[in-house]
């Protein structure tokens, strides 16, 4: 399992295989997001989808 950190270096998920693992903050319940592999991670100061990326935020994964 690889945790997956923020630029500000706090946890915000696990990365488990194809198996994104959140932890809600409040109730302490782990939300597991099935996927069939992961492109990339962008990070964004806005979760406006038509925000423009720059490339040193942006992660290619492997594979």
């Amino acid at each position: 399992m690889e945790d997956f950190r923020c630029q500000c270096k706090k946890i915000v998920c696990q990365i488990e295989g194809n198996t994104i693992i959140i932890k809600c903050r409040h109730c302490k319940r782990y939300i597991h997001i099935h996927t069939k592999g992961l492109i990339s991670i962008e990070y964004k100061l806005t979760p406006d989808p038509a925000e423009i990326t720059p490339p040193a935020a942006r992660i290619e994964l492997p594979g």
